[in-house]
């Protein structure tokens, strides 16, 4: 029997072997659609044998859209001016990962196959840590073991699950905003003054991985926010009212002193990567100089290095993103509003719809909690400093109901929720929320209920490990799992309740038709070049 975490690993890894087997099957059978989108030009001293023809067969399908953007970059370098508007971190893992696979495949195949079996490889493996890392986070923050184990399952078949497995960021993303997240909640290793220094890396990283990773930023601020206001604070005003010697009393702000270093350290590890790509891209672009591009690569087409002709070198602040996305994306406030891409808005409709709808309830439901920016009430109550844990009462059963823990989390969702309405690419919402932010998979667990199945009771679960004879004692948090799934689950490395149960109320099933149809749907759409991104 396999515990909740070997599931979820197990369950991880099964999702991402389906989506790979899946597209290749799909981009065998249907034929692409001509998208007439960027494709990264071929390298003629690159001759391509028969693995390689294997690989491109297998692996084709997942090489579309923004792929091909990523592949490049891993490839040659950010070769054109349009390709800023992707970040570095995800590309340079892909090619330093192909160099090794390189030194082992390299006799039989070229660098450009090994480049795409390294991103997949890649992908696969930050897919099952990102895994890890949400379930432990759903564990701190929703205090159930139920709910955050559904929400990480509900994760391993999230909508934009294809992105997640293609030569894309997301996954990448996901793992690097949970990560900073689960530091941000995290009383051990590197802390001083309340703040864990160490979470400045995972922001860092997820600020050259995606251009919302900078958003992440802010779970660092309000943490060290958080624990000044509710730990810093009380703790001086009760050494002041117990003090005697009052020749100490200046030694009483020290705390907020280190605090405030401590912030400050936090936010430097975490945008030194930033302004490092920043002054790359700059000295690349709008210095001029000559770009020894090979002929195959130098395409008029493209704004090349070394032009400095780019109106965003002249900026005060000159950054590329904002330009890039403009003028190559038509990136801008409402400027996606047009008939024709009602097809898109409905695609994105289901997340946005379900994110909004339920941060904006717990607002309502929880207007002066977020009035006092999710800040206990009772700061100052003497219990705190005796260190009695702190347990929101519960006035409903709604999402989140009256928790301060999950302020910080619905803001920052709600916040990339309207700015995917006004500003992006609609459709590029499913993917940018599902691996920006946990709450669609903690809202959609809290929704979710599993009806029984026969090995689901616990009389029958205990009766079966009484039967095989196993002495010791089950966990209580196995059991709890093992009630959900059932028996018969619980010994399966990729069967669990999202696909071998039928949901007994109408939300739930909406649920699992949601994740499961957008699983299959989007792989095979995307596999063929059809619109799902």
């Amino acid at each position: 029997m396999y515990s909740p975490r070997q599931k979820i690993l197990w369950f991880a890894f099964s999702t991402r072997v389906f989506v790979i087997v899946l597209q290749a099957i799909s981009n065998f059978i249907i034929p692409d659609h001509d998208a007439n989108v960027f494709t990264s030009p071929r390298d003629p001293s690159l001759r391509a044998g028969y693995a390689d023809l294997v690989v491109d067969k297998l692996l084709a399908g997942l090489k579309r859209w923004d792929a091909q953007y990523f592949i490049h970059i891993a490839q040659f370098g950010y070769t054109y001016e349009n390709c800023l508007a992707f970040f570095p971190f995800f590309p340079l893992v892909v090619r330093y990962v192909a160099y090794v696979l390189n030194s082992i495949l390299g006799s039989v195949l070229n660098f450009h196959s090994v480049l795409l079996i390294s991103a997949v490889f890649v992908n696969m493996v930050m897919f099952v840590k990102s895994a890890d890392i949400l379930h432990r986070l759903s564990l701190r923050i929703l205090r159930s073991e139920s709910k955050a184990y559904k929400a990480t399952i509900l994760y391993c078949v999230n909508p934009a699950s294809i992105f997640f497995s293609a030569p894309y960021s997301e996954t990448l993303m996901a793992w690097m905003s949970f990560y900073t997240m689960l530091k941000c909640t995290e009383n051990e290793s590197l802390r001083f003054a309340n703040i864990d220094i160490m979470s400045g890396f995972p922001a860092g990283f997820s600020m050259i991985t995606r251009s919302n990773g900078s958003v992440n930023l802010g779970f660092i601020l309000y943490a060290s926010f958080k624990n000044i206001i509710e730990k810093t604070i009380p703790e001086i005003v009760y050494k002041y009212k117990t003090v005697r010697r009052k020749i100490i009393l200046p030694l009483l702000v020290l705390p907020l002193v280190t605090s405030f270093i401590a912030l400050v350290l936090t936010v430097i590890i975490a945008i030194i990567p930033f302004l490092l790509v920043q002054t790359y891209n700059y000295f690349k672009y709008c210095v001029p100089n000559d770009h020894n591009l090979p002929d195959f690569l130098s395409s008029y087409e493209y704004v090349l290095p070394g032009s400095a002709s780019s109106p965003w070198c002249n900026s005060t602040l000159p950054l590329s993103y904002s330009y890039i996305q403009t003028h190559y994306w038509e990136v801008g406030l409402f400027k996606y509003y047009k008939l024709k891409q009602i097809p898109n808005f409905a695609l994105a409709m289901p997340i946005l719809c379900v994110i909004g709808y339920h941060c904006i309830t717990y607002i309502l439901n929880n207007l002066r909690l977020c009035f006092r920016l999710g800040i206990r009430s009772n700061i100052f109550d003497s219990r705190y400093i005796n260190k009695m844990p702190y347990r929101p009462r519960q006035y409903s059963k709604s999402f989140g109901a009256n928790d301060p823990t999950m302020f910080v989390y619905v803001v920052h969702v709600l916040f990339l929720t309207v700015f995917c309405i006004v500003f992006v690419h609609i459709q590029v919402s499913t993917r940018l929320l599902a691996s920006a932010s946990p709450v669609l998979y903690w809202i959609c667990s809290s929704r979710m209920n599993v009806g029984p199945t026969p090995t689901a009771d616990q009389n029958t679960i205990n009766e079966h490990f009484r039967r095989i004879g196993i002495g010791k004692r089950i966990p209580s948090h196995h059991l709890s799992i093992a009630n959900l799934e059932g028996v018969d689950n619980m010994y399966s490395k990729w069967r669990t309740f999202i696909i071998s149960r039928r949901m007994p109320d109408l939300h739930s099933r909406l649920i699992q038709y949601y994740f499961l149809g957008y699983l299959v749907i989007g792989t095979i759409c995307f596999s063929n070049f059809l619109p799902w991104t």
